[in-house]
């Protein structure tokens, strides 16, 4: 996904996925087809972000759907081991260097991950 093509994000209310089946700690692409998202868990902490690492564009999660999540508290990118603290998005190490994340608001409705 380059940066000239219009990012559409999900409605409020939007189903993104079903909280249950985020490993916790851990993530998973979101059921969400117009944009590329990954839904991060740690206990009942629930953040999601364009699930594209900005050090090469490169996806976070593997074809499996399976997220590298580290101690709960880093998400990173299994192509070249950038990592990115889960709560704020901000790159913590790694080639991305000062990156953020683009973070997608989510809230927790009825055990499900929905766009806020």
């Amino acid at each position: 996904m380059s940066e000239e093509t219009e990012t559409v994000m999900p409605e409020p209310g939007t189903v993104l996925k079903t909280l249950a089946d985020i490993p916790d700690p851990g993530g998973l692409p979101a059921d969400f087809e117009p944009t590329p998202i990954v839904v991060l868990r740690s206990g009942e902490t629930v953040t999601a972000y364009l699930n594209v690492c900005p050090h090469a564009g490169r996806p976070f999660s593997l074809p499996s759907g399976k997220t590298l999540v580290s101690e709960g508290q880093y998400l990173v990118c299994p192509f070249h081991g950038a990592s990115f603290d889960v709560k704020s998005g901000a790159c913590v190490g790694g080639p991305a260097g000062s990156a953020v994340l683009k973070a997608v608001p989510v809230k927790v409705e009825n055990g499900q991950v929905v766009g806020a």
